[in-house]
């Protein structure tokens, strides 16, 4: 038997190692928190927010100071070069397209040709004989698919978007850079810092005065570049080019081949892709709007102008170039036919 006192020590010595290992616990977790917290990752973005847009603002000043332009002529200028340095994505992905335009086109040939062997294969009216035949062709697609990619080196379906989008940082950078240096305050680097609870002091001391020139420069029936423009023919311009562009995309998607996947869901995604496409044309239509109901100033205008007929003037002259603005002809395999049918 232990007496009183033992079992107090036993007790004792159990609550001051429940507490040391609770204590060791908490310090554990918050060394977690502070080594793996996800704030790192938005700091580091924020970080790099701060020198793009000076750089870019530096760049545009020095444009103008090296040409001696006008600030008219220099915003479209550089501009054109923001959307220049894009050619070679422009160009990678139009490389890549006719080799899996063509992987498509056979898919689909082959997937036909399969179906109609697998329904010789498998004569059967049963649903047994059909999910059998289903398989087979699943299987027979799946073979020809992987020799294709090995012989035929191409991107995936979802490289050319990802490319397309990768425009977009610089894009929305360069025309922030353009408002501020304009003197409008509601950009979106400082809507982003301030969302995260940081202060926009350097890029304001830099970014936040009106710059001289396009106080004091006119453009024809407009009296500055920071006003907007009274008789709307900018902004309606804007609109045509965008909504024109707009509908050349789309009507490129339309025109390439679906792909034709053993996976019921990608073909399914591919036609939703399509439908969607028909709402971007939509999409100028709102922007034209915003520009002349936030009376956007002129000097940002004319920089969304040149950087949509730049676009207008690069895709279809790399099409070109590369040869493939011509469609390839819909490819057709020669498939086997029953006893006594004629071949269509």
């Amino acid at each position: 038997m232990l007496s009183s006192g033992s079992f107090r020590c036993l007790r004792t010595s159990r609550i001051i190692h429940s507490s040391q290992c609770r204590s060791q616990d908490l310090r554990y977790r918050s060394y977690l928190a502070r080594s793996f917290h996800s704030s790192r990752s938005n700091e580091f973005l924020l970080d790099l927010l701060e020198p793009a847009s000076q750089a870019i603002h530096w760049g545009f000043q020095e444009l103008h100071t090296q040409t001696g332009l006008p600030w008219y002529l220099t915003i479209p200028l550089g501009a054109a070069l923001i959307r220049t340095c894009w050619i070679p994505i422009q160009y990678l992905t139009q490389r890549a397209r006719r080799p899996r335009e063509t992987a498509m086109q056979l898919t689909s040939a082959w997937r036909n040709a399969y179906q109609e062997t697998a329904r010789i294969k498998y004569p059967g009216g049963k649903e047994a004989d059909a999910k059998k035949a289903e398989a087979w062709v699943v299987e027979q697609l799946k073979a020809r698919r992987e020799a294709m990619q090995k012989h035929n080196k191409y991107l995936p379906s979802w490289v050319e978007p990802v490319l397309a989008i990768s425009f977009i940082p610089l894009w929305v950078l360069s025309m922030n850079c353009i408002r501020r240096m304009a003197g409008d305050e509601r950009d979106i680097v400082s809507l982003i810092y301030n969302f995260f609870g940081r202060a926009t002091s350097s890029i304001d001391a830099e970014l936040g005065h009106i710059e001289p020139g396009f106080d004091t420069e006119s453009l024809f029936w407009i009296p500055s570049l920071v006003s907007g423009d009274p008789l709307y023919i900018l902004p309606i311009a804007y609109g045509t080019l965008s909504t024109f562009s707009v509908w050349l995309r789309v009507k490129d998607v339309l025109k390439r081949p679906t792909p034709a996947s053993a996976n019921s869901r990608q073909e399914r995604w591919a036609r939703l892709s399509k439908t969607l496409s028909y709402g971007l044309i939509a999409m100028p239509a709102f922007f034209t709007f915003a520009i002349i109901r936030t009376d956007m100033a002129t000097a940002l205008v004319l920089y969304l102008i040149t950087i949509t007929g730049t676009q207008l003037v690069q895709r279809p002259l790399l099409a070109r170039l590369l040869g493939t603005n011509k469609r390839m002809p819909p490819l057709r395999a020669k498939m086997a036919q029953l006893k006594g049918e004629k071949e269509n």
